[in-house]
Formats: structure tokens, sequence, C-alpha cells
């Protein structure tokens, strides 16, 4: 007696993973800090195919690295200093961003030079403001519904503005500066400024 069978062959498709990235978001590309001075290390990594293990910071002028995604470093001498910021994932796999920065003197200016203000999340009663300065630098946001084309004369905090928010970053100054507004009025137009001291 003969027997039959019949073989089913299956498919199985292998889904592609994302390659495993790395990037910065502080500090800034270029940006002048001081010598002794805190510089806050912001790092993030998408894709790969495990668990962020570990990010490690390496500095070109031999300061210490330093694990942890959001992390701060001091430069003891002038210069450009490259930063390194590696992401490892749980199955070994590296992704590798790099910045640098200009170390200055002490007795640089304190006044920073604001760039890049942008408002970005808005709903109808939040927004995040940010934006990048030079230098080290304290965060605040003035607003109000009314505009100021002129804030000469004016007093601190509020310079003439309805409101102000605290001022953050104080202990740690940063160069990428973010802050969020809630409790806004909706369907209403705001006007605001930022505000860094060195």
């Amino acid at each position: 007696m003969l027997g039959a069978f019949i073989l089913t062959f299956g498919l199985m498709a292998a889904a592609q993973a994302a390659t495993l990235g790395a990037s910065i978001s502080a500090p800034a590309e270029g940006a002048n800090v001081t010598v002794g001075q805190a510089v806050s290390l912001n790092g993030t990594a998408t894709g790969g195919t495990g668990t962020y293990a570990s990010f490690r910071w390496a500095f070109s002028d031999g300061t210490a690295s330093i694990v942890g995604a959001s992390q701060s470093v001091t430069f003891n001498a002038t210069g450009t200093k490259t930063i390194t910021l590696t992401v490892t994932d749980s199955n070994g796999d590296h992704a590798v961003a790099s910045r640098t920065v200009n170390v200055v003197s002490g007795s640089t200016s304190n006044k920073p030079v604001i760039s890049n203000i942008r408002a970005i999340n808005i709903t109808q009663t939040s927004v995040t403001i940010t934006w990048d300065t030079d230098i080290v630098a304290t965060s605040r946001v003035i607003y109000d519904t009314n505009s100021h084309a002129d804030i000469s004369g004016e007093v601190a905090p509020n310079f003439g503005y309805a409101v102000t928010t605290t001022e953050s970053d104080t202990t740690t100054k940063v160069t990428a500066h973010s802050v969020t507004i809630t409790g806004l009025s909706p369907a209403t137009k705001y006007y605001f400024r930022v505000i860094s001291q060195g």
C-alpha cells in the first residue's frame, strides 16, 4: 500500500529592524562655553533591536568620560572641544553622534547671543518655546496678548509684559533652552520674548 503525504512550505518574513541612531540636542553645535561652567549634555537614541543599554560621553581633550543620557560636564582649559556620544543597545549595536564647542576664558561677556527661537508643541492652551544661546545661560519667557515693540526703559522681570515664567536653568545653565507655558486662553494671539542671562 502506498502512502501519500503533502509538504507545506511557509515563508517567514523577518522584520527589518530600524538602524540604531544617536543624536545630541545639547549643547548646540559651535556653542561658546566658559571654563569651569557646567555644560548640559542631552542625548537621544532611536531604532535598534534592543533596549538602550548605555549612553557614554567622551571628550577630545581627555576629560573623563561619563555615562547617562542627560549629564553635564565642565572644561578646565580653553579651546575647541569635540563631544562624542556613543549609544549602545542591549544587543551590542552602537551609534555615534558628535558636537564641537568652543571653550573660552571666564572673562568673556556674560551677555548671550540668542538664536533659533521656535514655538513648538502648540495646543489650545499651551506652547513650548525653544531657543539657543552661544554661551550657557538661564531660561525665561515673558508674554502678553498685547504686542510690545520696544522694551527699553521697562523694568525687570516682566519688562512691560503681562506675564513672566519662572527663571529656570539657574543652577546648571544651558545653551539649548526650552520653556513650556500652560494655562493660555484658546483662540488668542500671544506675543512673547525669550530672556537668557549668562
